[in-house]
């Protein structure tokens, strides 16, 4: 889903402000989809692999806003 994705981006951008935060934001999306995973088998690793594509995306927004905040 386009959510996990989203979110995974968002625990990225959410980290220049509050890698505390950010850090308890991955762990309850990982504790919720483990318990989604243990009780209904709904096969969470993908949810769990979207949101990790979603946070490299997020890392390299990251970076592109370092870097120009650099230049600027």
């Amino acid at each position: 889903m386009f959510v996990h994705y989203l979110w995974g981006i968002l625990i990225s951008i959410v980290a220049l402000i509050s890698p505390t935060l950010s850090a308890l934001m991955f762990a309850g999306f990982i504790i919720y989809e483990l318990d989604e995973e243990w009780h209904i088998k709904d096969k969470s690793y993908a949810d769990i692999r979207e949101m990790l594509v979603g946070m490299g995306i997020g890392v390299i927004i990251d970076i592109i806003i370092k870097i120009i905040a650099n230049l600027i």
